[in-house]
């Protein structure tokens, strides 16, 4: 993206897949520094969605917040003050994310998927973790620690052993989800032939950290790219879908 966009046009922005860390090492302040920036350029438009994995690691506790985000939770803040509808759907890093970060944020509580309607059309956003994968394995214990007892359980962990864990499991995540180019594709379209009547017409999500759009009988799916290398993130705009690149050389 560049300041030739024309933001007064752009009726939605898509995020996914920062992955900023509590401790950051020098490269990743870089990203954050061009994120923020980018947060600065959009502030204003009417829907913003973060599709998780945001935070590399998120969980709220209930006497006190991760103070290692500031900065980001800053420029959310500058993001929702300027009019900016904020919506957090929580991916495997983050997949903790509860009553502090919503309140912040005014996004809806439980940071679910949620569907926006733009232009006419239903625009469903989820994050897409265990969407395209077969891992069985995974899906089962990614609902159990989506569920209120495992929730309890996280919060009975000393927040150390929580982290340890939390890293293990966005670590097999990877390892068992994440695959080339030609595979997500390949997976992606398979999995919209198969959705028969789906109650959307486009699909955003992100996960794959692989930029990619199909479509099939007029519904439409589009899979985020990430911001590890290219900046990548899509906005709504003339009833369309279209993904951008932010690009650091025009960030100012």
């Amino acid at each position: 993206m560049n300041s030739n966009l024309d933001v007064t046009r752009v009726k939605a922005v898509f995020l996914a897949d920062t992955h900023f860390h509590v401790e950051r090492p020098p490269a990743e302040e870089e990203r954050l520094r061009h994120f923020l920036c980018l947060l600065e350029q959009i502030a204003g438009v009417p829907d913003v969605v973060l599709l998780g994995d945001i935070f590399d690691f998120w969980f709220d506790y209930p006497h006190f917040y991760m103070k290692g985000y500031n900065q980001l939770l800053e420029g959310l803040d500058g993001v929702a003050a300027a009019g900016s509808r904020l919506h957090f759907v929580g991916g495997n890093h983050d997949i903790w994310a509860a009553g502090y970060l919503h309140q912040r944020c005014g996004s809806r509580a439980d940071g679910g998927p949620v569907t926006l309607e733009l232009d006419g059309k239903r625009i469903r956003c989820t994050h897409g973790d265990g969407l395209l994968g077969r891992d069985l394995l995974y899906r089962a214990f990614r609902a159990v620690v989506r569920h209120p007892v495992g929730v309890l359980l996280g919060k009975s962990l000393h927040p150390e052993a929580l982290y340890a864990f939390s890293t293990w499991l966005s670590k097999t995540s990877r390892e068992s989800d994440r695959d080339e180019a030609a595979g997500i594709e390949r997976k992606a379209d398979r999995w919209l032939q198969q959705r028969g009547e789906a109650p959307w017409d486009q699909l955003v999500i992100g996960h794959v950290h692989h930029r990619y759009t199909t479509e099939h009988q007029g519904r439409r799916m589009s899979c985020l790219g990430g911001w590890f290398g290219p900046l990548h993130f899509a906005v709504w705009r003339e009833g369309a879908l279209e993904h951008h690149t932010w690009l650091p050389d025009h960030s100012g």
